[in-house]
């Protein structure tokens, strides 16, 4: 479940970053308003991360139901090799 914290982690950093640079070519700063919004990229950016948050989310719930399960499967092979 630390992997899907950490990789929405990394999808914010890389939205932050796509905001300053809307920013930068806009002119204008979240802070002064919704103008950052008409940037093509940034629009995307966010609606690209909601998406993912979506999937993060939906991809938590199912490790959760299958008891907390990492997010890559163990072959069955590595306990017999660790012995």
């Amino acid at each position: 479940m630390a992997e899907l914290e950490e990789a929405r982690l990394s999808w914010g950093v890389w939205a932050d970053g796509v905001r300053k640079l809307a920013e930068r070519r806009l002119g204008v700063s979240a802070a002064e308003g919704f103008a950052i919004l008409d940037d093509p990229g940034y629009a995307r950016a966010l609606r690209v991360g909601a998406w993912f948050d979506q999937a993060a989310g939906a991809a938590g719930v199912a490790l959760e139901a299958a008891g907390g399960a990492g997010l890559l499967p163990v072959c069955p092979c590595v306990p017999v090799r660790q012995q």
